[in-house]
């Protein structure tokens, strides 16, 4: 099969490494991490990304058109979307003319984790957890000492005093309800040192330190096309998504 993949930065290293292996032709676009903390503007951008490839527009995609009558023009088979529910960016999100097929996940620690239900496990058994990878730590500026530092260096150049950068530091970072850091160890890459960040970040935010490993079955079968109905949605041309209050997570809109 011809797929078109557009993901999160969040999945570079995983998504990579099986597309990599696999026996279908997978063409990529990468959006940067952290825009599910602006649901609305990523639903814009990837709906933006699905035209420009259906209209043959975008400057990503190698587009086969047939150059005489009869000839097959080689289409790709579907649009795979490298996201979960992700804030509820991808509902409502229409191709017009390819199947759009979408992780039923929250979000992307689904396919880090490798199930949905794997996800709803560790999320009961460790809770207020901040989760690490190599490709969030890569690409999304995680939570540590050198990120810290770098934001009290930057209130203290705006002239805030010690106390006011004490509480722009809590009100900002977003961690008050956070007590474990969790790696999640691929079988690939640069695990030690990734590891060793998240342990340092956990110890000094006085966190509890847990490691876990990463499982690319559901980002394999994502990749190869084997899209069962318990873990993908699979949209029709015209079809979209809405958020499902249920264990699906996402379901097809009513028409």
């Amino acid at each position: 099969m011809r797929l078109k993949l557009i993901a999160c930065k969040a999945l570079f290293r995983e998504l990579s490494y099986v597309a990599a292996l696999s026996d279908n032709m997978i063409d990529i676009t990468w959006l940067r991490q952290g825009y599910h903390a602006e649901p609305e503007l990523l639903h814009a951008l990837l709906q933006r990304e699905i035209d420009a490839f259906e209209n043959g527009e975008d400057p990503h995609s190698y587009q086969i058109r047939p150059r005489r009558p009869g000839d097959d023009p080689k289409d790709f088979d579907a649009i795979l979307l490298g996201y979960g529910l992700c804030s509820n960016a991808v509902a409502g999100l229409r191709a017009k003319s390819h199947r759009l097929v979408i992780p039923r996940a929250h979000d992307c620690i689904t396919l880090f984790l490798g199930s949905k239900e794997r996800y709803a496990s560790c999320f009961r058994n460790i809770p207020g957890c901040y989760w690490y990878t190599a490709s969030w730590i890569e690409n999304g500026g995680v939570p540590g000492k050198e990120r810290q530092e770098r934001m009290r260096k930057r209130y203290a150049a705006m002239d805030y005093d010690e106390e006011t950068i004490e509480y722009l530091l809590e009100a900002t970072d977003g961690l008050k309800n956070y007590r474990n850091a969790a790696f999640v160890k691929m079988p690939f890459g640069d695990n030690a040192r990734y590891s060793a960040m998240t342990r340092e970040s956990a110890a000094y935010f006085g966190w509890d330190y847990h490691e876990l490993e990463g499982d690319l079955g559901l980002i394999g079968r994502f990749l190869r096309g084997d899209w069962n109905e318990e873990d993908f949605l699979v949209l029709e041309p015209g079809e979209t998504a809405v958020q499902s209050v249920d264990e699906r997570i996402l379901r097809k809109a009513d028409l």
